[in-house]
């Protein structure tokens, strides 16, 4: 069961990563794409002279007197909306602004006056005094939500899509199932997406996010090359399994394994095996006292290792860095134990014990 589930994974895993890494490409076309509409509007609320007297067209912007009738702050997970309630002089009516951010929220008191700037039809600027700060309906920042996601997206896509092609081409072949050279272009991608995605929203302009973005590269990419060599070394270090001794069991002890195989004691939930009372049982009991399968005679070991590319056994996770496995045979089925390293000595020890043997 356990092999047939692998296989299926083995086989769907790679197209699932192709249209993760197509639809993380393709998203920026479409977020680069909103970028210059929303400069336009920017550019175009930003350059609207006044309109004349009585007059309220798109083309021109209009500012009236407004009296503050309170504030509202309501909590949006680790953020807030603020919003400013007004009358227009000479209109009864209250009105609800919704800010972009919250420092007239935090300044204004009720029943001080404000200036309210119009543009096609609605509220775009609230001023008080020499304050003055954009509502969410003001298009002067509308630029910075697309290209901080268009940012974030590319490097992200990219990243994925080299890994992607490395495991198509060259994973089979590769030391460890868990290979370093699967994490390297995600992890780059993802550093300077972040950092792309924070600088559409700090800097003032376009220009100024694409050059921190640029300016950013050299040390993701140095950042990223020790992060693939420290990884390296600790596949290098998993992939040694010769200091991996058999160590006899002194007691009893309830290790957790999975006995991974076409045999009748590797059974889904049995992910505990009991060493030193005995024959080596499998158990779903984390205390190793009750449900037990012993292993039987006929199981030999015949090598320790790491986990490899083909072991599709182990399913979609492939195994860590921490684990081993104990490849055996009973008579013609191979049978696999995936262990922790730290486990795996006294495992063996009771795998290759003489009383079992014996026994």
């Amino acid at each position: 069961m356990a092999g047939r589930t692998g296989d299926r994974a083995g086989r769907w895993r790679p197209v699932l990563a192709v249209c993760c890494a197509l639809v993380l490409l393709l998203a920026p076309v479409g977020f680069f794409a909103a970028v210059p509409g929303a400069l336009a509007r920017g550019h175009a609320y930003a350059a609207a002279p006044a309109c004349a007297a009585g007059a309220r067209t798109g083309s021109c912007t209009t500012t009236v007197a407004a009296t503050v009738t309170g504030t509202e702050e309501k909590a949006r997970g680790r953020k807030a909306d603020y919003w400013l309630r007004v009358t227009e002089r000479g209109d009864d009516r209250v009105r609800r602004v919704h800010m972009s951010g919250s420092r007239l929220h935090d300044a204004v008191r009720a029943g001080d006056r404000v200036s309210l700037t119009y543009w096609r039809g609605e509220i775009r600027t609230v001023r008080f005094g020499t304050a003055a700060e954009e509502t969410e309906a003001s298009p002067a920042d509308d630029w910075r939500l697309p290209l901080g996601l268009g940012l974030l997206t590319l490097p992200v896509g990219l990243g994925v899509l080299t890994a992607v092609l490395w495991w198509r081409r060259r994973y089979a072949a590769a030391a460890h199932a868990s290979a370093w050279q699967l994490s390297v272009g995600p992890v780059a991608g993802a550093l300077l997406g972040c950092l792309g995605f924070v600088a559409a929203q700090a800097r003032p302009d376009v220009r100024g996010a694409l050059l921190v973005t640029a300016l950013g590269v050299p040390p993701v990419a140095a950042l990223t090359a020790l992060v693939a060599w420290l990884t390296r070394r600790r596949e290098r270090r998993a992939v040694d399994t010769s200091d991996i001794v058999p160590v006899p069991p002194a007691g009893r002890r309830c290790v957790r394994a999975a006995v991974l195989g076409d045999v009748p004691y590797s059974v889904d939930g049995f992910d505990h095996l009991v060493v030193g009372d005995g024959a080596p049982a499998v158990t779903p009991d984390p205390d190793g006292r009750v449900a037990r399968r012993p292993l039987p005679p006929s199981l030999t070991v015949h090598e320790v290792r790491a986990p490899r590319p083909g072991d599709t056994v182990l399913g979609p996770g492939g195994g860590t860095y921490d684990t081993v496995l104990i490849e055996c045979r009973d008579g013609a089925v191979t049978v696999v134990i995936a262990l922790a390293r730290e486990d795996a000595p006294v495992v063996l020890g009771a795998l290759l014990s003489p009383a079992r043997a014996a026994g």
